[in-house]
């Protein structure tokens, strides 16, 4: 996929008011993770992924198609660094919205409208602190396990077991690995091989949860 940069994507201005419109070609960036942004986007035509680096692995947040916001982030966040990447998946159309449009906008809107902007954004901001936060993966790990526990499952196979988490938890097998021996040091399960000499993974404790929280206390 040929990925061209932010700032060969043409520009025009709008006919009407300040606003200036992209044209974003197909697997063009809008922008990209970690730079600084001074603009949110509205997607008027073709499609728009929100993806972004979690443990060296790209996680899509969402696919956007018209009418869409997105990068408003950058306007409320104090360092204005983006948060995601967007990247256009067909030929797209985006109108730009800077911080002073933003501000102006809603300083000549009706105070219901103003409202309405104002709660928009916050359920917005709120969703993609969501999208964007890490979960512990070793807590992850815990409560998969805990699950299989609580519901009689006892017995697993080490290799689909770590494969499945590994691509659950969007990291490394060697990652999962480090969690599933960590638990091992502690007595809450085992790993062996079976009578048929498959790698397994044993669970010694029937609430694992409860003994990880206890043991953190």
């Amino acid at each position: 996929m040929s990925i061209v940069h932010q700032q060969t994507v043409q520009m025009k201005q709008v006919s009407h008011g300040n606003f200036l419109m992209r044209n974003v070609l197909k697997h063009n960036v809008v922008f990209n993770e970690g730079t600084r942004g001074d603009a949110a986007y509205i997607l008027t035509e073709g499609k728009i992924e929100i993806s972004g680096i979690i443990e060296g692995h790209k996680k899509v947040f969402a696919i956007l198609k018209p009418i869409s916001i997105f990068g408003e982030m950058a306007l409320f966040l104090d360092d204005n660094t983006r948060t995601a990447t967007a990247i256009a998946l067909q030929d797209s159309k985006v109108i730009v919205v800077t911080k002073d449009d933003l501000e102006e906008y809603m300083r000549d809107s009706p105070k219901v409208i103003s409202s309405i902007i104002t709660v928009l954004v916050s359920r917005l901001k709120s969703t993609t602190r969501k999208a964007m936060k890490v979960p512990s993966t070793g807590m992850g790990v815990v409560r998969i396990l805990d699950l299989f526990s609580a519901n009689g499952t006892t017995t697993l196979r080490y290799d689909a077991t770590v494969r499945s988490m590994a691509d659950t938890f969007i990291t490394t097998p060697e990652r999962i690995e480090q969690y599933i021996h960590g638990l091992a040091q502690q007595g809450l399960l085992s790993v062996g091989r079976d009578e048929h000499d498959t790698r397994i993974i044993r669970l010694l404790k029937r609430n694992l949860l409860h003994e990880v929280m206890k043991k953190k206390d």
